[in-house]
């Protein structure tokens, strides 16, 4: 998916993050997040609603490293570039994010 889509049907602020690391110029982010779903079978109108853990990939140029902190702040979405920080640091991400 792309960056632009990731951010308009994503809410960092509501993701329980488990682990954030940056490996080979890949951001890794992964989160437990909730979703709910609505389902229509033969007129029965069934919902789920239930938490799942994904991981997400972004691209990035950074060195290998592993963040202690699970606090991410979206500083800048433009140009099919987002800026997050974590630490205090500035990350920028770009391309497709993949899910895993």
């Amino acid at each position: 998916m792309t960056l632009d889509f990731f951010v308009s049907n994503y809410n960092i602020d509501d993701f329980d993050i488990k682990k954030i690391y940056i490996k080979n110029n890949k951001l890794y982010l992964k989160a437990i997040y909730n979703v709910y779903l609505e389902l229509i079978a033969n007129g029965y109108r069934p919902e789920m609603n239930m938490d799942i853990e994904k991981t997400f990939v972004f691209e990035c140029n950074h060195e290998d490293k592993v963040f202690k902190s699970k606090n991410i702040e979206v500083v800048e979405n433009k140009d099919n570039k987002l800026v997050i920080k974590i630490n205090n640091e500035l990350l920028s991400l770009f391309g497709n994010v993949e899910i895993i």
